[in-house]
């Protein structure tokens, strides 16, 4: 059996030592936090794979004035197996994702998804992804990209969105603005800071 190399920090260690272990840890953990912004693990459940209760939503994601029609369906999708379901109906609908992140004027993401579409009238209305900024002092600034009105494959777009202040945390979402009709697919949401 070979030993390991692996020294265990015992209670007889010096302090020195100690503080030495702490510190290699806490810039492990560090650059392990770096890597995870940097390879856009920010949004949760971005394929919409999970749904724990079986309600239509997905985990991590929180509904705003849906209906049952709109929901988490496993017959669509570009990537794993399910995707998001909006349909039109001339009223505002929105799925949201929280990213709690804070960061600096000026600090830079790239917010993308896939998107199918199927007979959607705009008629005045809107369909679109945004990526929101939410301000220390309560203000945000906005950023999105429009799902394109009629029918279309699976296409993918993307936002690249700026902070204007110091921010507390992210906000991004799927929304209808009174859309007249057709339906519209999500998926693979994704978040990545710009380094």
């Amino acid at each position: 059996m070979r030993a390991s190399s692996i020294q265990l920090v015992s209670p007889s260690s010096t302090p020195r030592t100690r503080r030495a272990v702490l510190a290699a840890l806490l810039l492990v953990s560090l650059i392990l936090a770096g890597s995870a912004l940097a390879a856009g693990k920010l949004v949760k459940n971005g394929s919409f794979e999970k749904d724990g209760n079986g309600d239509g939503i997905p985990n991590n994601w929180n509904p705003g004035s849906l209906t049952p029609a709109d929901k988490r369906v496993c017959n669509q999708s570009y990537a794993g197996s399910c995707s998001f379901k909006m349909v039109a109906d001339g009223t505002v609908k929105v799925l949201k994702q929280l990213i709690i992140v804070s960061g600096v004027a000026g600090e830079e993401f790239i917010l993308s998804a896939w998107t199918k579409g199927k007979d959607l009238v705009l008629g005045g209305g809107a369909a679109r992804i945004y990526l929101v900024f939410n301000h220390t002092d309560g203000s945000n600034n906005a950023w999105y990209f429009d799902i394109p009105a009629g029918t279309s494959a699976w296409t993918l777009s993307q936002v690249s969105g700026q902070a204007d202040e110091n921010y507390d945390y992210i906000t991004i979402s799927l929304q209808f603005i009174e859309p007249s009709s057709g339906k519209v697919w999500a998926d693979k949401v994704k978040l990545v800071a710009v380094p």
